[in-house]
């Protein structure tokens, strides 16, 4: 017969605290030093290897249509048809800058998702970039928005 400590020895698992960052084996599911939920090391590893595919897809996925918008952008018009692309530098510089920050976004993501699959945590300085970046994408598009 088995007791209850041999019990919770059994079941221990290793997990982290997404706070502090503790990694421990253990069947408690939170965090002895600040009370956090515990997270267990190989599901931060599932997220980590979704989070770089994702990034992968999204710059593979952002490079060709970069590709696409130079080539519409280059490519000479035809006579007697009309221009592929009327704007001018600001329009170009914008989205430059849009498809660069989407870009951005994603190869962070990429690098914090293989962060997670060596180390089985997260890193809270790469999880803050990714906010914040997406935050500018998203002001961008507001006063884009309220300026039209």
């Amino acid at each position: 017969m088995t007791t209850p400590a041999e019990t919770s020895e059994a079941n221990a698992v290793r997990k982290t605290c997404p706070k502090c960052g503790y990694i421990r084996e253990t069947s408690e599911l939170n965090c002895d030093k600040c009370g956090r939920l515990l997270q267990s090391v190989s599901d931060i590893r599932i997220r980590g290897v979704l989070s770089v595919l994702l990034g992968v897809a999204l710059l593979a996925f952002m490079g060709w249509l970069s590709l696409w918008v130079y080539n519409a952008i280059t490519e000479p018009t035809p006579p007697g048809s009309t221009p592929r692309f009327t704007g001018g530098p600001e329009e170009i510089g914008f989205i430059v800058f849009g498809f660069g920050l989407v870009m951005l976004i994603a190869l962070a993501g990429t690098v914090g998702g293989l962060w997670q699959i060596i180390f089985g945590k997260r890193n809270k300085w790469i999880v803050y970039l990714v906010i914040v970046l997406g935050l500018v994408f998203i002001g961008t598009g507001l006063l884009l928005t309220m300026s039209n």
